[in-house]
């Protein structure tokens, strides 16, 4: 069984591709999420940005809270826009006409990589994520002598599940893990036993350092987030030995 922890709706898509190519998968989403306390505010925040500032979206999530809760929402063109993946790209598009860049390796490591090139010192960098993510981003723009400021657009709360939820045929189970938030997470569920025999897949270095230093024993690094590159990485390797 592939279990696939991402939130709706990216997990329920996840799944549905794996059931499609006739690999059993269950979406078994480790937080709900919901309004963020800082989203009303994001027009604000948008209003006082200058040509030039930066705005980052951390995940596809931003896009769908900003649907749900505030649609008519009017974004500057005169800025940069980023995002850490091409699906949070393509979702973001609809608010704005301008381009919204994204790395090729779609994790926060990758972000980074490709703002290497371009100008951050004395800009202002809205990095729109969720109440408790990409630290790293944050820290690394602060570094850089950017003016970083965290908009927590969506909150994300735990789903509390039975303690045995993956204790079953755990030889042939898969467990997806897209953020350092769901390893930590998935530790509440799992024993020593569990991490010697699940196959465990991971979305950057820093979720692939972590789940080592966590006794994770068969890792499977995957350098994006996105569903497709996912789902080919898993029916590549379905018998994952790393």
């Amino acid at each position: 069984m592939i279990f696939v922890t991402r939130p709706s709706p990216e997990g329920e898509k996840l799944a549905q591709l794996f059931n499609q190519a006739n690999l059993p998968a269950q979406h078994l989403p480790f937080f709900k999420i919901s309004q963020g306390n800082e989203l009303l505010n994001l027009q604000e925040q948008f209003n006082n940005l200058v040509p030039n500032d930066i705005v980052i979206i951390v995940s596809p999530q931003v896009t769908h809270v900003i649907n749900a809760h505030f649609s008519n929402l009017i974004l500057p063109t005169n800025i940069r826009y980023y995002a850490i993946g091409k699906k949070s790209a393509q979702l973001f598009s609809q608010f704005t006409t301008a381009k919204i860049n994204y790395p090729e390796k779609e994790n926060s490591e990758g972000l980074l990589a490709k703002l290497q090139q371009e100008s951050v010192q004395n800009h202002t960098i809205l990095i729109l994520c969720g109440n408790s993510g990409r630290q790293l981003l944050a820290q690394t723009l602060t570094n850089r002598k950017a003016k970083v400021k965290s908009i927590a657009c969506y909150d994300r709360k735990p789903i509390n599940y039975p303690s045995n939820i993956f204790s079953r045929n755990t030889e042939n189970q898969i467990i997806i893990i897209t953020s350092l938030e769901h390893l930590i997470q998935l530790e509440l569920y799992s024993n020593l036993k569990h991490k010697m025999q699940v196959n465990l897949v991971v979305t950057s270095q820093r979720i692939f350092a972590k789940a080592k230093q966590l006794k994770w024993q068969k890792i499977l690094l995957v350098n994006s987030a996105n569903n497709q590159n996912l789902f080919e990485a898993i029916t590549i390797n379905h018998a994952i030995t790393i």
